[in-house]
């Protein structure tokens, strides 16, 4: 795969800390280390399973056009399963895979491991805009 690079928090807010790899339209690696000091988390000790989601659909986001990576907009989450718990100071790898692709969308599955172990899963359908020089 490519080589990595961080992802820049701004306009659209990026969740995942790190694009790992990338092969655009096929396959992306994506981690996100949840850390005590984040505000949603103080006081916890597990991740609402909620914040594990947001993390599995973005990593989705960078599957379409290798100009644009993060830029897919999450149309539907058809699928969603927490297989165990992820906690506080732990690393979620998630790698999304093209299971589909249209004109308009692609379905992608997204797994999130920690040490190598299944935590969540979930299938989305990602949005991809066409690009014309035209504005409608």
């Amino acid at each position: 795969m490519p080589e990595a690079s961080q992802s820049r928090q701004g306009a659209p807010f990026r969740f995942v800390d790190r694009l790992v790899g990338r092969e655009p339209s096929k396959r992306c690696v994506t981690s996100k280390r949840f850390s005590a000091g984040e505000p949603l988390l103080r006081g916890s000790e597990e991740i609402p399973f909620s914040l594990v989601m947001e993390a599995l659909c973005q990593s989705a986001a960078f599957l379409p056009a290798a100009d644009a990576p993060g830029e897919g907009r999450i149309l539907r989450i058809d699928h969603a399963q927490r297989l165990a718990a992820v906690r506080v100071g732990e690393e979620l790898e998630i790698t999304s895979t093209l299971l589909e692709s249209g004109a308009t969308a692609l379905r992608v599955e997204s797994v999130g491991r920690v040490n190598g172990q299944a935590v969540a899963r979930l299938v989305v359908l990602v949005g991809v805009e066409e690009i014309s020089g035209d504005p409608a």
